[in-house]
């Protein structure tokens, strides 16, 4: 073959592929790096609100616990410390209810206090009672819930109010 059936390139265009191959992969790495980024990004976010979702569900758990626990009590001086004082029961979730499967990476607090209406009389046992449940998860999850109880009878509680707390 002769050189006059060559192609040639007109003069100054010889690299112009190069670049736009260059440009071209530039801009696919740059996706593929931001939806990588994005699908990390929403994994953290979706196991940070599950772990957030268990924390509630734990300090929900660990209330209704005690609530079960204190209806038992004839009298609640006994579950309240000395006045201004809080009793206090503190542990990780599944040793507070056996049989549970797998380990809960949750630990619960409960705390309770005397919420009575009238002055403190140290002879009266007191009527109504704060239970705070706390719950600390993984990832630094903290979650608190209230409930404002009294006595209904010799074996229930009565709920006067229920929420989550800040």
């Amino acid at each position: 073959m002769s050189n006059r059936f060559r192609r040639r390139s007109p003069k100054g265009e010889g690299g112009v592929a190069l670049v736009i191959v260059m440009m071209t992969i530039t801009l696919l790495t740059a996706l593929v790096t931001s939806l990588a980024l994005a699908t990390v990004t929403e994994t953290a976010i979706a196991s940070n609100y599950r772990d957030a979702v268990e924390t509630l569900y734990a300090a929900e758990a660990a209330v209704e616990f005690a609530l079960q626990e204190i209806a038992r009590v004839e009298d609640w001086s006994d579950l309240i410390g000395e006045p201004g004082q809080a009793a206090f029961v503190d542990s990780p979730l599944q040793d507070l209810v056996p049989g549970v499967a797998g380990a809960s990476r949750v630990h619960v607090a409960v705390w309770l206090a005397d919420r009575s209406p009238e002055p403190k009389d140290d002879a009266a046992p007191p009527r109504v009672i704060s239970v705070v449940g706390e719950a600390f998860g993984p990832q630094g999850s903290r979650r608190a819930v209230e409930a404002i109880v009294e006595k209904a009878d010799s074996s229930a509680v009565r709920v006067l109010a229920w929420r989550e707390l800040p």
